[in-house]
């Protein structure tokens, strides 16, 4: 008897206690996720290969939709190396790369900052999702799920595939492949 009721008692406050957790996430989250997974959610003129079409850059999948005409269907943009994608100004290149200190390998969109003699410059735009946290008490934060956008930048000496790079030493590349070819 005495067992029961203190499973019961237990019972009940950890009903209670997730319960408040529930409401104190609700009170925070409006139900939508924060942060946009797309760079912008309207389609916009672009080219694929110098053909003209309605782009949409989805950062999360890492993929382009497009759409010859307004009110025609989406379509995603076929991941082939021939395929250059020009959008918002800038060229896109599908192309392999290393990331992480060259301890991973990834094939994406990368856009084209500098075309230095014997270097280029890359930047990719990555979007990563977090997925909602409790905060088990009122002291620490929770969060609700959202997109965190970040830049990587990659760099490609000759026909070598593009590793990543700081920023910093992105900075000392560029300035002393500046200075080396002035002289």
């Amino acid at each position: 008897m005495a067992q029961q009721y203190m499973r019961n008692l237990l019972g009940d406050s950890v009903n209670a206690s997730t319960k408040l957790k529930s409401e104190r996430f609700k009170s925070m989250w409006d139900g939508k996720i924060k942060g946009e997974r797309y760079y912008d959610d309207a389609f916009s003129v672009g080219k694929i290969n110098a053909e003209n079409v309605l782009l949409r850059y989805d950062l999360y999948a890492d993929e382009f939709e497009f759409k010859n005409s307004p009110d025609e269907e989406q379509k995603n943009v076929e991941k082939a190396l021939s395929k250059v994608v020009t959008f918002d100004s800038e060229e896109y290149y599908f192309l392999p790369y290393y990331y992480k200190s060259k301890k991973k390998f990834n094939v994406g969109y990368l856009s084209l900052l500098y075309d230095l003699d014997t270097l280029k410059v890359y930047r990719k735009n990555e979007v990563t999702f977090r997925p909602a946290t409790f905060s088990p008490t009122t002291i620490e934060v929770g969060f609700p799920p959202r997109y965190i956008r970040r830049k990587l930048y990659f760099t490609q000496v000759g026909d070598q595939t593009p590793i990543q790079i700081s920023k910093r030493q992105l900075l000392k590349k560029i300035l002393s492949n500046s200075i080396d070819s002035k002289l």
